[in-house]
């Protein structure tokens, strides 16, 4: 599996993103989660697809339960050349018996990003007994690498059910939902046992694990009767911007793959480089928004803080990882992928 970056020899390592000079030269913008009447979605897959073309976006995945939604028809639809593309997802429905979980099941689900074939979940209808929740994501995740797929792991907080234990033997260069915008998958923690995702996905960079932060939709309601129904899980409150020279299913996989993206609930950037030497950040603005960039390293420690549409972060050498949170005054919330450091 391709890692992230390349480790960059000088008076440190640096894991970063590609040298700027070298990196694709566009942003793209898409979901990664998403279903349809396929599965427990409420509309079919054109009213899907339909949606995310008028609303801006660039690239979706269509993500049922244990279906694989053939992408061709609806391009030939609803797809432009260079402007909008549906690329073939799959959500892998795994749940994993466990008598110390108060619901006595625990929810192991991943995303098969791009793979070439159904990846079907262990143990009838997806209910394994006999393994542990690390045996449930090795083995899901050994399959979607085998049917040429990018594996994502989905709403960690979800039923309270993924610890991080869990999680510690896990490949480097997964894709890890931090900011899923289903109303019902606890992002932000209980504050007592369970962290906040992004308090997860922090405890692994700490631990040295090169996993990559995704926001998504996880959308199941496309229907106008319900367009301000905030409590159902409605589309268009969570995205990845990928970077990538075109847009083609090959190139945005690619850009996934190596980490070259930004999650977001609404800030949008106009750049991010990375280089051996900083971290280096440009908003677009939105109306009157102020902004606020947080740069954050080892053990979710802030390292500093930039108000305006401008940020640096020179790297000092000591920060284990570096990456960065930028909020604006409407509550829109922007996560860079982390670049490691290390002496």
């Amino acid at each position: 599996m391709q890692k992230f970056t390349n480790l960059i020899a000088l008076t440190l390592l640096v894991a970063t993103a590609p040298a700027a000079s070298a990196q694709p030269s566009h942003w793209f913008r898409g979901n990664t989660h998403t279903h349809t009447l396929q599965s427990d979605g409420d509309s079919p897959p054109d009213s899907v697809a339909r949606w995310y073309r008028d609303h801006g976006y660039n690239f979706l995945f269509i993500t049922d339960h244990e279906k694989l939604t053939d992408p061709a028809p609806l391009n030939a639809r609803y797809g432009v050349p260079g402007k909008y593309l549906l690329i073939q997802g799959q959500e892998v429905t795994q749940r994993v018996v466990d008598s110390t979980h108060k619901d006595k099941i625990r929810q192991a689900h991943m995303n098969s990003l791009g793979a070439s074939q159904l990846v079907l979940p262990q143990g009838k209808s997806g209910l394994a007994s006999g393994i542990t929740m690390t045996d449930g994501y090795a083995t899901n995740i050994a399959a979607i690498h085998a049917a040429g797929g990018i594996p994502q792991l989905n709403h960690p907080n979800f039923r309270w059910s993924v610890r991080l234990t869990d999680l510690l033997a896990l490949p480097d260069s997964i894709l890890l939902e931090v900011m899923n915008a289903h109303t019902g998958v606890n992002n932000d923690g209980d504050g007592v046992s369970a962290p906040s995702t992004e308090a997860l996905w922090d405890s692994l960079l700490t631990r040295g694990k090169i996993v990559f932060a995704i926001g998504d939709d996880d959308a199941h309601s496309f229907l106008p009767v319900n367009a301000d129904a905030y409590e159902l899980t409605r589309p268009g409150r969570s995205w990845i911007v990928v970077r990538a020279d075109t847009l083609t299913a090959t190139a945005i996989l690619s850009g996934i793959r190596r980490g070259d993206f930004y999650a977001s609930t609404g800030v949008m950037f106009k750049d991010l480089v990375t280089t051996a030497k900083e971290m280096r950040i440009s908003i677009q603005p939105v109306g009157d928004a102020r902004y606020r960039t947080e740069f954050i390293g080892w053990a979710g420690k802030v390292l500093g803080v930039v108000n305006g549409l401008e940020a640096t972060y020179t790297i000092r050498g000591n920060e284990g990882y570096v990456r960065a949170r930028v909020t604006d005054s409407n509550g829109g919330k922007a996560l860079s992928q982390a670049t490691f450091v290390r002496r």
